[in-house]
């Protein structure tokens, strides 16, 4: 018996016995709670870099595949570098996640409880525990896939080989066992032979497994249902045919060539020896039928020069030389025709019954003319469950009238013609979500999870997966660590920048994560797009491009995809919900809208998930306009800069206005006690809250609850892993100690932020949060940087010295500072007049120093212009 049990090759000459297969079985008992210990990001990774592996063509184990498979399993070297090349799809993280998204949901429910609105509960998918898979052997690549379904839903599995093919299973075993760090996918992982039928060793599988998966012909199914385990289950992808649909029309407006191409190319592909793989072509009119055959032919032609047929057997010619002949003799009848090459390559058989048949495969289809599509739909109709895969050749209409009666026949899949061989990801499988087939769901219901149960003791904020607040430090690290070298992994791979930076560093750890350089702002100017290249890990596409310190000429841009906005802004909205806002208030949203802005934009979409009513008025409009609109719509609340507060307060105040906002939620700049006390009596404001610790950067970093107050914030851990270093040595602090701020965001992918210097002075918080959550809280102290914030926009010293260096008769020496002026920040700028200047020219040099810097700052012009900060 040759094989690979719990990570070790086995070779023997004696075949298996059901004693050994039950010792197997009973060591792969003890590896369930290891495998399901393991964290849904480490096996995205290590599937996406074994399937990286195989990607290349060097790869030894894909060059020995290549060698020993032809001979195993009568497919042309060509037609198993197409196997492989789907395998490799099949592991990669954005397939695999489709395939959790589709099949589960969600993926996150593998690795924790993740609140269900509708049940008002949480719900958390388990592994089933050991899981025997007996695979096929019409498709090498098809046993893979199940045992790649098995591993991501952290099952322990075993697979009965297929007797043709003990080759391939083996070789991605072996690299999985080369690449997972662990050792534990590698070690629950075993890989059998024995000879089909035999009742003692499937008898085991049947009392002892938590579900067996069959691929295989209807006597291997009827096999394994008889006798199964009460708690055995059994997941059945029995016998499956396919066939396609070609409607007149629609060929004739694709063009005859081109259709017939991708038509050929599913008859070629794994020698139609898949479920998928179709039999009959189903056309409408003879005619029509005759002249697709024709080019069917040609392109059979071509399809053979670029993935040549495999060897067949004495058997498999036999068969295809009878149904020449039989096609011979009813071409003669007049009811056929008949095409193919001197070879064996290919053979096209035109037949006017139009009842399903069978195929003798190896690239041979029947085609049979119809007088509509909807009559060969009632032709199969007896077919029932046994339709798999329809390939539609019709418009769009007909197309989902077509598949609304084929699916209700029985049939799974209808695609696009040469779109049968290669599933898509997420696809339904054969009737089921394929993995949902392999995970049992589980619920938790508490008090505290139903809004308004008066002993709930803590307030949901997050229905996308709240609980992480709440684990324990240990757990919530945990995950944290596996994210962290999931990301750093993923960008080192794609970004050309990181992949010279980080090289071969391992991320295993904290400690060797700390040894990865420190990310600054410079580095966004200089290699992000428009002005440069290298940090970003592919094609910005789709998404959002913000302005990020807007006031030099040339801004730092923030590249962020829409799920990385989205998944941003839920955070952001968790903060506001537990601080401030929620259900009955009406929120108006006086944050600066325009010149590629995010904040706007971003808090917007997090107001939503607050529960309130949200008015997009912006801070940048007049204030009698922004007070209009407060009026109109009866806001009780805003969200905004204090420099826009103040000035709506004095706006308010000075025209006697009856606008009363009782809670507002201010970010960008500081709010003094002094301010506060002068909103509370112009506007009659009784809740004040942070819009969360957040810049445009990084994303949320971190949010308050209801007992934060000042610069106390909990850190949002699972989207940033947050540091705090010796300015200095950049050694990590305790709590107590003042350093700079350093976050790492998990969750970003297409412009990676990984241990960036946010410019910011912080500490950690000693204690437990009253609120009950576990994430720990740090309190923002101030910048660590020389960029000071006016009027809620960054002005940085290279501004002011570019101001300072066009004006004649000054220094290059400066100092500038922030102070108040009737509660409006103000830019204070003090310049060294130089030895030669005419000091009567002082005024003069003022006037143009504050001229250059409205031009070189837009945001401080603005700010100044709408009276939201007072003149330079």
């Amino acid at each position: 018996m040759h094989g690979y049990i719990l990570g070790e090759i086995r070779q023997s000459p004696e075949p298996l016995t059901a004693v050994e297969v039950e010792g197997i079985v009973a060591r792969c008992h003890a590896m369930k709670r290891e495998a399901a210990s393991l964290p849904l990001a480490y096996l995205l990774d290590l599937m996406d870099r074994v399937g990286r592996a195989w990607s290349d063509p060097g790869y030894p184990y894909r060059r020995e595949a290549l060698a020993r498979l032809p001979d195993l399993i009568g497919f042309s070297p060509a037609m198993i570098e197409q196997g492989i090349l789907v395998m490799a799809d099949l592991l990669r993280r954005e397939s695999l996640l489709t395939r959790l998204a589709c099949d589960l949901g969600d993926h996150r429910f593998l690795d924790d409880w993740v609140f269900d609105n509708r049940f008002r509960g949480l719900i958390k998918a388990q592994p089933l525990g050991v899981v025997a898979h007996v695979s096929a052997g019409n498709v090498f690549v098809g046993g893979v896939d199940t045992l790649i379904q098995g591993i991501i839903t952290r099952n322990v599995n075993i697979m009965k080989m297929s007797s043709v093919d003990p080759v391939f299973p083996v070789l991605f075993a072996r690299s999985l066992r080369d690449h997972d760090g662990r050792g534990t996918v590698a070690g629950s992982l075993a890989l059998l032979s024995w000879r089909g039928g035999d009742r003692e060793i499937e008898g085991v599988l049947k009392r002892e497994c938590n579900a067996i998966v069959v691929y295989g012909g209807a006597e291997a199914v009827r096999s394994y249902r008889e006798g199964l385990g009460l708690h055995t289950r059994l997941v059945e992808y029995g016998p499956k045919y396919s066939f396609v649909l070609v409607d007149g029309d629609e060929l004739e407006r694709r063009g005859l060539d081109a259709c017939a191409r991708l038509i050929a190319r599913d008859g070629v592909m794994w020698e139609q020896s898949a479920c998928s793989s179709p039999h009959v072509v189903y056309v409408e009119g003879r005619e029509t039928a005759r002249r697709l055959m024709k080019a069917l032919a040609a392109a059979f032609e071509q399809w053979a020069a670029e993935i040549p047929p495999g060897g067949l057997s004495d058997d498999e010619a036999v068969e295809i030389t009878k149904v020449r002949e039989m096609a011979k003799v009813e071409k003669a009848m007049g009811s056929g025709d008949l095409i193919h090459p001197a070879g064996t390559g290919w053979t096209l058989v035109l037949r006017d019954d139009p009842r399903f048949e069978t195929s003798c495969l190896n690239r041979t289809l029947i085609i049979k003319p119809v007088e509509s599509l909807e009559g060969a739909v009632k032709c199969v109709e007896p077919m029932g469950e046994y339709i798999q895969t329809v390939a539609v050749l019709a418009d769009e209409g007909r197309a989902r009238s077509l598949a609304r009666e084929l699916s209700a026949l029985g049939a799974d899949r209808m695609v696009e013609i040469g779109r049968m061989a290669t599933r898509k990801h997420g696809t339904p499988h054969d009737g089921t979500r394929g993995l949902a087939t392999l995970v049992r769901w589980t619920s938790l219901s508490r008090n505290a999870l139903e809004l308004g149960a008066d002993d709930a003791p803590w307030q949901r904020a997050d229905d996308s997966g709240d609980t992480f607040d709440f684990l324990p430090d240990e757990e919530r690290d945990a995950l944290t660590l596996s994210r962290l070298a999931e990301t750093v992994a993923y960008c080192r791979d794609r970004s050309p920048l990181l992949a010279e930076r980080y090289g071969d560093l391992p991320v295993n750890t904290l400690d060797e994560f700390r040894r990865l350089p420190l990310m600054t702002g410079d580095d966004y100017k200089k290699y992000l797009p428009p002005h440069g290249t290298g940090l970003l890990t592919g094609e910005a596409a789709e998404g959002y491009v913000f302005s990020s310190g807007g006031t030099t000429g040339a801004p730092k841009a923030v590249y962020r995809t829409i799920d990385e906005q989205r998944y941003n802004a839920v955070r952001l909205g968790k903060g506001l919900s537990l601080s401030v806002f929620g259900p009955g208030d009406v929120v108006a949203n006086l944050l600066f809208a325009g010149n590629m802005w995010a904040s706007f934009v971003s808090y917007n979409q997090a107001l939503e998930h607050t529960g309130c009513r949200i008015l997009p008025v912006s801070g940048n409009l007049p204030m009698g306009q922004i007070a209009g609109y407060l009026t109109t719509f009866g806001a009780n609340a805003v969200i905004t800069i204090p420099s826009v507060l103040l000035s709506l307060a004095a706006y308010v105040e000075s025209n006697n206005l009856p606008i009363r906002l009782r809670k507002v939620s201010t970010g960008g700049e500081h709010l003094f006690a002094g301010a506060r006390e002068y909103l509370s009596r112009t506007l009659g404001v009784e809740q004040f809250a942070s819009t969360g610790y957040t810049t445009n950067d990084t994303g949320a970093i971190g949010y308050q609850c209801p007992f934060c107050e000042g610069g106390i914030h909990h850190v949002h851990e699972d989207l940033h892993l947050l540091e705090i270093l010796d300015p200095e040595t950049n050694e990590p602090l305790g709590p107590g100690r003042i350093g700079k701020v350093v976050v790492t965001n998990l969750q970003r992918r297409l412009m990676p932020t990984i241990r960036y210097e946010v410019g910011d002075l912080g500490r950690w918080i000693r204690g437990a949060c009253p609120c009950g959550r576990k994430t720990r809280l740090m309190e923002l102290l101030g910048r660590s940087d020389d960029v000071l914030i006016i009027g809620g926009g960054n002005i940085h010293p290279e501004v002011v010295a570019a101001a300072v260096h066009a004006v004649p008769g000054l220094s290059p020496h400066f100092q500038m500072a922030a102070r108040l002026e009737d509660h409006r920040d103000q830019l204070l700028v003090r310049v060294e007049r130089a030895a030669t200047a005419d000091p009567a020219a002082d005024e003069r040099a003022a006037e143009m120093v504050t001229r250059r810097l409205l031009q070189e700052s837009k945001e401080l012009k603005a700010m100044i212009d709408g009276g939201l900060a007072a003149p330079v």
